[in-house]
């Protein structure tokens, strides 16, 4: 495999902001992440502050033993370390790992952990934070496949009938097999698809839920690597956030007053929050009758309005003590929680996430404490030999391919490719022919009134062969140039489906399916630098 480094601009304005060096950080996040002594700032940080190291390391073996790996293991005793830290990063559990950027994510805190530990001569461990208390299944419940140069969605048939945890439901194992076997339908056989696919089955045969179908697939995947999952719905690690839910409920009226007062940094400075807070929100969740509902606080008391569910003040804390389970953070909560809980280096964030943890740096300030450094993720383009010769072949310049419109640039080369101009010689001529049949139309309805209906129609069919065959030359012509358009075609297929970044469409399991397992082995080996370029890996 081969990196290459380009510079590509983002979409997201905070982001390219951040980037450039252009942002004042000092309004947004504790820590400068283009300063070089950031880390050893926060280890220090990280010193007047107390965790419970003890009750977490045994949680985490607990959560974890099921997966029998030495090496995650050994990896979480070494939080025992007053020392040790964390790098964080985390996603919901999509179905086959869902899109590469998550694999993106898993790449950039094991990178960032193994450089860190290194770099500072101090335990760094790799923490993955699966968010298990999600409830928007739609978000998770499908893959994009390809279909003749298309995408195309493809859903499980299971539906949830409530708004729980993904933790909380139950998979169907016989659709999810039928899914699976669609799914690599699609990618094609290969000489790995028995292999890989039959690993797929086996962690469906370990898994009772969504969430711990995706643990196994993950844990497969990177077994020789260290990670540490984390399930944020664990009822165990609930019992452990106890403490943490009673501050963020006793200040949750603060905690909403100084998102808003970041947002309005956020927007007076040109930017534009995405966190979306009702009024009186108390940023938190709490499961009712086997829904997770979004409380507001009012007149004291945390309600969910629209099914009538009310929570005196004064019952909420024995609640929590008792039924720890049926609360959960929301995106303005659950930064924080990972903060207590984890003595954590750094937080690994795609694009959407550094955006919104820049809306949270009051908030944090409202419990004293410092939001971690908080480091863009690896953004990362797999770029297959073969798609690299038809760049070639078309004479494009991969930088060109990363930043322009494929669409345009097809239809631009078709464009010099033809030899008569017939498209604007059709329109000629059916301005031509209107206008000599207007003569008929009007001398035809002179004759008899009532024919105004057919001859107008007759307008119509005469207009309509103009057309087809307009059509017709223009299928010729591409036919003339099929293998050129096929290559522009598949180039975008792979570079730029759906006209949006490969990693937010493709799955990991369309090339370890291609390739084989052990191209995830050398995607981990690789030496990535943490630059905030855009790495092409050459596959």
């Amino acid at each position: 495999m081969e990196i290459l480094e380009l510079s590509l601009p983002s979409s997201n304005l905070f982001v390219q902001t951040l980037l450039n060096k252009q942002l004042h950080t000092d309004f947004y996040f504790h820590y400068d992440i283009h300063n070089q002594k950031a880390y050893s700032h926060r280890v220090e940080e990280l010193k007047s502050r107390s965790f419970k190291r003890e009750e977490l390391v045994n949680c985490l073996l607990q959560y974890n033993e099921r997966f029998q790996s030495q090496t995650v293991n050994n990896n979480i005793e070494k939080l025992r370390d007053p020392e040790s830290t964390a790098v964080i990063g985390g996603q919901q559990a999509g179905l086959l790992t869902g899109p590469l950027y998550t694999i993106h994510k898993i790449l950039s805190v094991l990178s960032l952990a193994k450089q860190q530990e290194k770099a500072l001569n101090k335990p760094v461990v790799p923490v993955f934070w699966i968010a298990g208390e999600d409830h928007d299944f739609a978000e998770i419940n499908h893959l994009f496949i390809q279909d003749k140069y298309r995408v195309k969605k493809k859903s499980i048939s299971q539906m949830p009938f409530q708004k729980s945890s993904v933790s909380n439901l139950a998979i169907d194992s016989a659709k999810c097999r039928q899914w699976i076997d669609d799914i690599f339908e699609s990618f094609g056989e290969t000489n790995f698809t028995n292999e890989i696919k039959a690993q797929v089955l086996l962690s469906l045969e370990k898994s009772e839920t969504f969430v711990d179908f995706f643990e196994w697939l993950i844990m497969d995947l990177f077994k020789n690597q260290g990670l540490i999952l984390v399930n944020s719905a664990h009822p165990e690690l609930r019992k452990l956030e106890i403490d943490y839910f009673q501050q963020l409920i006793q200040h949750n009226e603060s905690i909403e007053k100084a998102v808003r007062e970041q947002q309005d940094v956020m927007k007076k400075n040109g930017f534009s929050p995405i966190i979306e807070m009702t009024e009186n929100s108390a940023n938190l969740f709490y499961e009712h009758e086997g829904e997770r509902l979004l409380l507001q606080k009012e007149n004291g008391s945390f309600v969910h309005k629209d099914t009538g569910l009310c929570i005196e003040e004064s019952e909420i804390f024995d609640l929590l003590s008792i039924h720890p389970e049926r609360f959960s953070n929301n995106v303005v909560t659950r930064p924080i929680m990972q903060e207590c809980l984890f003595p954590t280096l750094a937080f690994i964030a795609g694009p959407g996430e550094l955006t919104y943890w820049g809306e949270l740096k009051k908030a944090f300030e409202v419990l004293n404490l410092k939001m971690s450094p908080v480091v863009p993720r690896l953004n990362i383009t797999l770029l297959e030999r073969a798609i690299e010769s038809e760049i070639n072949e078309m004479n494009l310049d991969l930088l060109t391919v990363m930043t322009e419109d494929l669409e345009e640039m097809k239809e631009a080369w078709v464009d010099k490719r033809r030899t008569v101009a017939f498209q604007p010689l059709a329109e000629e001529i059916k301005k031509e022919i209107d206008n000599l049949h207007a003569r008929l139309r009007e001398a035809a309805i002179a004759v008899d009134g009532s024919l105004e209906g057919y001859v107008q129609k007759n307008a119509g069919f005469i207009q309509s062969q103009i057309a087809l065959l307009e059509k017709t030359v223009e299928k010729s012509i591409r036919l003339q140039n099929y293998n050129g358009i096929s290559k522009f075609e598949r180039i975008a297929n792979s570079i730029k489906p759906n006209r949006q970044p490969q990693e937010r469409i493709w799955n990991i399991y369309y090339y370890l399916n291609k390739y084989g397992s052990n191209i995830l082995q050398d995607l981990t080996e690789l030496p990535y630098s943490f630059n905030y370029q855009h790495k092409v890996v050459k596959i």
